[in-house]
């Protein structure tokens, strides 16, 4: 029983270790591209002048001890996820909740990790 424990130890270890090897460095894999939502984002910053921000990406909720804070997910120009919570100034578009994971665009002005929404546009459904 012990030898049979140890050579399923053996061949887990051995699993796991191909595993890393092979996620670290394929052979002969050809990446498949996967589809998604997010569209590239063009984020403009200029001198001392708050920046501006224009992105298309998804729109998340994320749970919050208060209220659900929106969130837009997007792709920056190096193929990076990056997302930025929405403030409204003039308070959120009419039945906004309902817009949850559908293809927004969003333009206003960058405020660290927030985004100071002007304008914000419905593009297509989740």
């Amino acid at each position: 029983m012990g030898r049979f424990i140890a050579f399923i130890y053996v061949v887990l270890g051995l699993a796991s270790a191909a595993v890393v090897t092979y996620s670290r460095n394929p052979v002969g894999l050809t990446p498949v591209p996967v589809q998604q939502p997010a569209a590239v984002a063009t984020v403009i910053s200029t001198g001392a002048t708050p920046a501006t921000f224009s992105a298309a990406g998804t729109l998340v909720f994320y749970p919050n001890n208060v209220e659900p804070v929106p969130y837009i997910f997007y792709q920056d120009s190096n193929g990076r996820t990056g997302a930025k919570a929405l403030t409204f100034p003039a308070g959120p578009p009419a039945d906004f909740s309902s817009w949850t994971a559908a293809h927004i665009s969003v333009e206003g002005t960058r405020n660290q990790e927030h985004v100071v929404v002007s304008r914000i546009t419905y593009l297509s459904g989740p």
